[in-house]
Protein backbone atom coordinates (compact mmCIF):
# COMPACT_ATOMS: atom_id res chain seq x y z
CA UNK A 1 0.00 0.00 0.00
CA UNK A 2 2.04 3.43 -0.98
CA UNK A 3 1.63 6.17 0.80
CA UNK A 4 -0.77 8.44 -0.91
CA UNK A 5 -3.50 5.84 -0.23
CA UNK A 6 -2.51 5.66 3.77
CA UNK A 7 -2.80 9.35 3.73
CA UNK A 8 -5.81 8.91 2.69
CA UNK A 9 -7.29 6.70 4.89
CA UNK A 10 -5.61 8.26 7.72
CA UNK A 11 -7.51 11.94 6.47
CA UNK A 12 -10.77 10.08 6.55
CA UNK A 13 -10.22 8.67 10.27
CA UNK A 14 -8.95 12.15 10.88
CA UNK A 15 -11.60 14.11 10.01
CA UNK A 16 -14.31 11.22 10.77
CA UNK A 17 -12.51 12.03 14.13
CA UNK A 18 -13.23 15.85 14.53
CA UNK A 19 -16.94 15.62 13.31
CA UNK A 20 -17.52 12.79 15.96
CA UNK A 21 -16.24 14.20 18.68
CA UNK A 22 -18.36 17.31 17.72
CA UNK A 23 -21.50 14.86 18.14
CA UNK A 24 -20.33 13.29 21.37
CA UNK A 25 -19.89 16.78 22.65
CA UNK A 26 -23.33 17.14 21.73
CA UNK A 27 -24.68 14.26 23.92
CA UNK A 28 -22.89 15.04 26.76
CA UNK A 29 -23.98 18.78 26.78
CA UNK A 30 -27.64 17.57 25.86
CA UNK A 31 -27.17 14.99 29.40
CA UNK A 32 -29.54 15.68 32.23
CA UNK A 33 -28.23 18.48 34.74
CA UNK A 34 -28.68 16.03 37.70
CA UNK A 35 -25.71 13.72 35.99
CA UNK A 36 -23.49 15.75 35.83
CA UNK A 37 -20.78 13.01 36.20
CA UNK A 38 -21.54 11.42 33.45
CA UNK A 39 -22.45 14.66 31.38
CA UNK A 40 -18.58 15.62 31.56
CA UNK A 41 -17.50 12.64 30.76
CA UNK A 42 -19.57 11.95 27.65
CA UNK A 43 -18.27 15.82 26.81
CA UNK A 44 -14.65 14.72 27.65
CA UNK A 45 -14.21 11.91 26.02
CA UNK A 46 -15.97 13.75 22.54
CA UNK A 47 -12.72 16.61 23.80
CA UNK A 48 -10.29 14.35 23.86
CA UNK A 49 -11.60 13.15 19.92
CA UNK A 50 -10.99 16.42 19.27
CA UNK A 51 -7.75 17.18 19.96
CA UNK A 52 -6.57 13.47 18.63
CA UNK A 53 -8.34 14.24 15.10
CA UNK A 54 -6.17 16.89 13.70
CA UNK A 55 -3.25 15.08 15.09
CA UNK A 56 -3.92 12.43 12.85
CA UNK A 57 -4.81 14.55 10.17
CA UNK A 58 -0.81 15.94 10.30
CA UNK A 59 0.36 12.95 9.72
CA UNK A 60 -1.61 12.02 7.04
CA UNK A 61 0.08 15.33 5.45
CA UNK A 62 3.02 13.90 6.76
CA UNK A 63 2.12 10.84 3.82
CA UNK A 64 0.54 12.34 1.05
CA UNK A 65 -0.26 15.71 -0.56
CA UNK A 66 -1.81 19.10 1.11
CA UNK A 67 -4.03 18.78 -1.72
CA UNK A 68 -5.48 15.43 -0.76
CA UNK A 69 -5.58 15.73 2.63
CA UNK A 70 -8.10 19.00 2.06
CA UNK A 71 -9.88 16.70 -0.55
CA UNK A 72 -10.44 14.64 2.24
CA UNK A 73 -11.47 16.74 5.02
CA UNK A 74 -15.18 16.96 3.70
CA UNK A 75 -15.62 13.40 4.34
CA UNK A 76 -16.16 13.48 8.26
CA UNK A 77 -19.24 14.60 7.60
CA UNK A 78 -20.76 11.20 6.22
CA UNK A 79 -19.14 9.34 9.39
CA UNK A 80 -21.11 12.10 11.27
CA UNK A 81 -24.47 10.92 9.95
CA UNK A 82 -24.46 7.65 9.92
CA UNK A 83 -23.43 8.05 13.39
CA UNK A 84 -26.21 10.54 14.27
CA UNK A 85 -28.73 8.13 12.16
CA UNK A 86 -27.48 4.81 14.25
CA UNK A 87 -26.16 6.21 17.81
CA UNK A 88 -28.13 9.16 18.17
CA UNK A 89 -30.93 7.64 16.88
CA UNK A 90 -31.54 10.95 14.44
CA UNK A 91 -33.44 10.17 10.93
CA UNK A 92 -31.49 10.36 8.28
CA UNK A 93 -33.08 11.98 4.68
CA UNK A 94 -32.75 10.99 1.63
CA UNK A 95 -30.42 13.73 0.49
CA UNK A 96 -28.16 12.79 3.48
CA UNK A 97 -28.27 9.52 2.25
CA UNK A 98 -27.00 10.20 -0.89
CA UNK A 99 -24.70 12.84 0.17
CA UNK A 100 -22.72 10.37 2.61
CA UNK A 101 -22.59 7.32 -0.51
CA UNK A 102 -21.27 9.81 -2.88
CA UNK A 103 -18.76 10.97 -0.74
CA UNK A 104 -17.60 7.04 -0.37
CA UNK A 105 -17.74 6.56 -3.52
CA UNK A 106 -15.74 9.85 -4.11
CA UNK A 107 -13.25 8.38 -1.52
CA UNK A 108 -13.22 5.23 -3.36
CA UNK A 109 -12.17 6.72 -6.55
CA UNK A 110 -9.16 9.22 -5.29
CA UNK A 111 -8.07 6.11 -4.10
CA UNK A 112 -8.16 3.91 -6.79
CA UNK A 113 -6.70 6.69 -9.05
CA UNK A 114 -3.98 7.42 -6.72
CA UNK A 115 -0.79 6.12 -8.27
CA UNK A 116 1.61 7.57 -5.32
CA UNK A 117 3.59 9.67 -8.15
CA UNK A 118 2.20 12.64 -7.20
CA UNK A 119 2.79 12.92 -3.00
CA UNK A 120 5.69 14.84 -2.94
CA UNK A 121 5.59 18.32 -2.71
CA UNK A 122 7.80 21.00 -2.82
CA UNK A 123 7.04 23.92 0.15
CA UNK A 124 7.21 27.25 -0.85
CA UNK A 125 6.71 29.86 1.78
CA UNK A 126 6.46 33.05 0.45
CA UNK A 127 3.73 31.81 -2.28
CA UNK A 128 2.08 29.90 0.66
CA UNK A 129 2.18 33.48 2.36
CA UNK A 130 0.83 34.97 -1.10
CA UNK A 131 -1.88 32.68 -1.45
CA UNK A 132 -3.45 32.63 2.22
CA UNK A 133 -3.10 37.15 1.52
CA UNK A 134 -4.66 37.34 -1.25
CA UNK A 135 -7.68 34.87 0.37
CA UNK A 136 -7.55 36.80 3.69
CA UNK A 137 -7.65 40.03 2.45
CA UNK A 138 -10.59 39.00 -0.57
CA UNK A 139 -12.67 37.73 2.89
CA UNK A 140 -12.13 41.09 4.30
CA UNK A 141 -13.25 43.25 1.86
CA UNK A 142 -16.65 41.07 0.90
CA UNK A 143 -17.12 41.14 4.77
CA UNK A 144 -16.34 44.08 4.89
CA UNK A 145 -19.24 44.96 2.01
CA UNK A 146 -21.40 42.90 3.32
CA UNK A 147 -21.43 45.07 6.94
CA UNK A 148 -22.30 47.82 4.74
CA UNK A 149 -24.94 46.96 2.81
CA UNK A 150 -26.47 44.35 5.39
CA UNK A 151 -26.49 41.66 3.64
CA UNK A 152 -24.80 37.76 3.18
CA UNK A 153 -22.68 38.60 6.35
CA UNK A 154 -22.93 35.51 8.01
CA UNK A 155 -22.44 33.14 4.29
CA UNK A 156 -19.02 35.29 3.76
CA UNK A 157 -18.42 34.87 7.37
CA UNK A 158 -18.93 30.71 7.48
CA UNK A 159 -16.88 30.75 4.16
CA UNK A 160 -14.33 32.93 6.06
CA UNK A 161 -13.90 30.30 8.57
CA UNK A 162 -13.48 27.32 6.10
CA UNK A 163 -10.59 29.27 4.44
CA UNK A 164 -9.03 30.26 7.51
CA UNK A 165 -10.01 26.23 8.36
CA UNK A 166 -8.10 25.09 5.13
CA UNK A 167 -5.47 26.99 5.58
CA UNK A 168 -4.87 24.57 8.64
CA UNK A 169 -4.02 21.84 6.62
CA UNK A 170 -1.44 23.60 4.54
CA UNK A 171 0.66 24.63 7.59
CA UNK A 172 0.13 20.93 8.69
CA UNK A 173 2.12 20.17 5.70
CA UNK A 174 4.61 22.96 6.36
CA UNK A 175 4.90 21.49 9.86
CA UNK A 176 5.33 17.46 8.28
CA UNK A 177 7.77 19.07 5.96
CA UNK A 178 9.47 20.46 8.66
CA UNK A 179 11.75 23.73 7.08
CA UNK A 180 13.02 24.45 10.15
CA UNK A 181 14.85 21.71 11.11
CA UNK A 182 13.55 20.95 14.52
CA UNK A 183 14.15 17.09 15.89
CA UNK A 184 11.25 17.82 18.02
CA UNK A 185 7.85 18.28 16.45
CA UNK A 186 7.42 20.70 19.87
CA UNK A 187 10.33 22.90 18.75
CA UNK A 188 8.62 23.82 15.24
CA UNK A 189 6.61 27.30 15.22
CA UNK A 190 4.56 26.24 12.53
CA UNK A 191 3.29 23.35 14.76
CA UNK A 192 1.83 26.18 17.00
CA UNK A 193 1.16 28.59 13.76
CA UNK A 194 -1.87 25.72 12.69
CA UNK A 195 -3.54 25.36 16.15
CA UNK A 196 -3.60 29.08 16.24
CA UNK A 197 -5.21 29.34 12.81
CA UNK A 198 -7.93 26.39 14.02
CA UNK A 199 -8.60 28.72 16.63
CA UNK A 200 -9.26 31.79 14.62
CA UNK A 201 -11.41 29.98 12.32
CA UNK A 202 -13.53 28.40 15.18
CA UNK A 203 -14.14 31.63 16.77
CA UNK A 204 -14.75 33.16 13.01
CA UNK A 205 -17.70 30.49 12.56
CA UNK A 206 -19.19 30.94 15.67
CA UNK A 207 -19.22 34.19 15.22
CA UNK A 208 -21.02 34.03 11.67
CA UNK A 209 -23.74 31.72 13.70
CA UNK A 210 -24.84 34.80 15.26
CA UNK A 211 -25.63 36.37 11.75
CA UNK A 212 -27.66 33.70 9.38
CA UNK A 213 -28.90 30.33 9.72
CA UNK A 214 -26.65 26.97 9.77
CA UNK A 215 -28.29 25.88 6.76
CA UNK A 216 -26.76 28.92 4.87
CA UNK A 217 -23.74 29.08 6.71
CA UNK A 218 -22.62 25.34 6.64
CA UNK A 219 -22.35 24.74 3.07
CA UNK A 220 -20.31 28.01 2.69
CA UNK A 221 -17.79 27.07 5.20
CA UNK A 222 -17.50 23.18 3.61
CA UNK A 223 -16.65 24.45 0.55
CA UNK A 224 -14.10 26.71 1.25
CA UNK A 225 -12.73 24.05 3.86
CA UNK A 226 -12.43 21.39 1.12
CA UNK A 227 -11.18 23.89 -1.26
CA UNK A 228 -8.93 26.09 0.05
CA UNK A 229 -6.06 23.36 0.95
CA UNK A 230 -6.70 21.60 -2.99
CA UNK A 231 -5.83 24.98 -4.61
CA UNK A 232 -2.97 25.64 -2.03
CA UNK A 233 -1.41 22.24 -2.46
CA UNK A 234 -1.00 22.66 -6.15
CA UNK A 235 -0.59 26.11 -6.71
CA UNK A 236 2.22 26.52 -3.39
CA UNK A 237 3.54 22.86 -3.28
CA UNK A 238 3.26 22.20 -6.90
CA UNK A 239 1.09 19.17 -6.31
CA UNK A 240 -0.07 17.48 -9.20
CA UNK A 241 -3.77 15.84 -9.14
CA UNK A 242 -4.95 13.61 -11.73
CA UNK A 243 -8.13 13.50 -13.90
CA UNK A 244 -10.24 11.29 -11.59
CA UNK A 245 -8.70 12.84 -8.29
CA UNK A 246 -10.05 15.68 -9.56
CA UNK A 247 -13.72 14.46 -10.16
CA UNK A 248 -13.27 13.05 -6.54
CA UNK A 249 -12.75 16.17 -4.67
CA UNK A 250 -15.72 17.62 -6.61
CA UNK A 251 -17.79 14.41 -5.75
CA UNK A 252 -17.17 15.09 -2.15
CA UNK A 253 -17.91 19.15 -2.26
CA UNK A 254 -21.47 17.66 -4.46
CA UNK A 255 -21.83 15.00 -0.97
CA UNK A 256 -20.88 17.30 1.38
CA UNK A 257 -23.38 19.90 -0.07
CA UNK A 258 -26.19 17.81 -0.71
CA UNK A 259 -25.64 16.44 3.28
CA UNK A 260 -24.96 20.19 4.69
CA UNK A 261 -27.77 21.57 2.79
CA UNK A 262 -30.75 20.47 5.00
CA UNK A 263 -28.95 19.97 8.08
CA UNK A 264 -30.32 22.88 10.51
CA UNK A 265 -29.97 22.56 14.21
CA UNK A 266 -27.83 19.45 14.09
CA UNK A 267 -24.80 20.65 12.91
CA UNK A 268 -25.66 24.65 14.19
CA UNK A 269 -25.72 23.23 18.02
CA UNK A 270 -22.59 21.03 16.93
Amino acid sequence: MNNQILSIIYAFLGSSLVNLAQAIQKIGLDSPDEKKLRKWEIWGSGTVLMMIGPLVIQYATSLGGASLVGAMSGTGLATLTLFSHFVMKEKIKSNELTGVITILLASLLIGIFSTGKNIKSTINLTTLLIFISIVTTGYIICTSISIKIGKLIGIILGGFSGATGGFVTLFQKVTTSNPTGATNIFLNPFFYTWIIISLVSFFILQFSYKKDKAIRIVPSFSANYILIPVLGGVICYSEIMNLFQWIGVLLILAGVLLITIKIKNRIKEN
